[in-house]
């Protein structure tokens, strides 16, 4: 009986010693910037500055796997964050469960770029981001406008390759979108891209703070148009301890932020694991500006229309005293938008309404049917639910929604 009992209390010991070393490992990658992290979990990182026609700063990141002797001869990867993201995203749960580290072991080259305003480029020629409030006067336009023409050409020609294979998260859709409608000759250099929870229509959003920014649209634009331009949500803000509080420090904390990411955004609960959440809380926010997050809640009570400045300005700008529909007939790149019925941003009724609006979109579903928001990136079944069907697209050129 005595040796039972040795038994079971060496066992309780081991399986602790095991949670303790995941909560180590978890609180040093939590604390780690992207080249930090890419170098902590076995990989390698390239970092490169991209410098756009209206003189921000970009940082794009290359990520490769040392098991790889050499590149497979395919079209580069290109991985794009969303709103309040950054290229984190792409790495944060870890060696065996991130999208770029499952398409670098897959000896493919990815890329990771970081949207202006964001915490890794935060840069301009000559605006200051902390004195000059003019270096946030900025949305998802500008993105598309300036940011997004830019790294796709920085990795063509680092590459020299003719086309790039995107996968985008939500807001990186709406970039990709509106740049091949402006410039119909981007669409040659993107042989596919793979949309998770696509967004650009969000009449059916159910994302409580996207529907509060809605019914707030008219009052901050009419700020903005004023001249208040500012940085919005940080990386280590004046929030971010109580986060790491809340949510990294403690197991009786995971319950809590993972019943509270199910209840604001919609995500599978528990799919987002206690080593991940962790991780995350020192990773959100990534920053944006003000502006731009308005602009989502313009887009949520308008459609997917251009910039609304206020009536008598739209006048002025477009003809009509309400913003035009985006036209998005020039779009005729493959897009594969990957959805599901969980997700409180991203609703499939939307999304059927982007894909009448482009000429050549297939939409897959997921079989998860509560799969949320962010369960895209950080869900612990994105190695076995949805970077297969992306490598095999790219191995095989044919699609199969899992």
């Amino acid at each position: 009986m005595n040796l039972f009992i040795i038994f079971l209390l060496l066992d309780y010991w081991s399986l602790n010693a095991i949670s303790a070393t995941n909560t180590e490992v978890a609180i040093i990658r939590r604390d780690l910037n992207f080249t930090g992290m890419v170098n902590y979990d076995g990989f390698l990182s390239e970092t490169h500055t991209v410098r756009t026609k209206d003189g921000y700063i970009l940082t794009l990141y290359r990520v490769s796997s040392p098991n790889c002797s050499a590149l497979r001869d395919s079209e580069p990867i290109m991985f794009m964050h969303g709103l309040f993201l950054s290229g984190d995203d792409c790495i944060t749960p870890g060696p065996s469960g991130s999208h770029c580290y499952e398409y670098a072991s897959a000896c493919l080259d990815v890329w990771v770029p970081n949207a202006r305003g964001t915490v890794y480029s935060r840069s301009h020629i000559s605006l200051n981001p902390d004195t000059d409030s003019e270096y946030w006067n900025f949305s998802f336009d500008e993105m598309a406008q300036y940011d997004m023409p830019a790294v796709i050409d920085y990795v063509i020609n680092a590459t020299n390759k003719n086309q790039i294979t995107y996968i985008g998260h939500a807001q990186a859709v709406a970039t990709l979108l509106n740049l091949c409608a402006a410039k119909p000759e981007y669409n040659a250099k993107i042989k596919v891209g793979f949309g998770l929870s696509p967004t650009a229509w969000l009449y059916n959003c159910r994302f409580s703070v996207i529907q509060i920014d809605g019914a707030l649209s008219t009052v901050l634009t009419g700020l903005i148009e004023a001249g208040l331009n500012a940085e919005f949500l940080p990386r280590g803000g004046v929030y971010q301890p109580f986060v790491k509080l809340l949510c990294g420090t403690t197991d009786l904390s995971y319950p809590a932020c993972s019943d509270l990411l199910f209840a604001v955004l919609g995500n599978d609960s528990y799919q987002i694991t206690e080593d991940t959440m962790k991780v995350l809380t020192g990773h959100l926010p990534g920053g944006t500006s003000l502006k731009n997050f308005n602009r989502w809640g313009q887009i949520y009570k308008n459609g997917f229309t251009k910039y609304d400045h206020g009536s008598v300005k739209n006048l002025l700008e477009y003809g009509t005293l309400t913003p035009p529909v985006f036209d998005l007939s020039n779009v005729t790149m493959k897009w594969i938008f990957i959805t599901s019925y969980g997700d409180y941003v991203s609703n499939v009724t939307d999304v059927d309404t982007l894909i009448a609006n482009v000429s050549n979109a297939t939409k897959c579903i997921v079989s998860d049917k509560t799969f949320g928001h962010l369960d895209y990136l950080f869900g612990k079944d994105v190695p076995t639910m949805i970077t297969p069907m992306i490598t095999t697209y790219v191995d095989t050129g044919k699609f199969e929604c899992l």
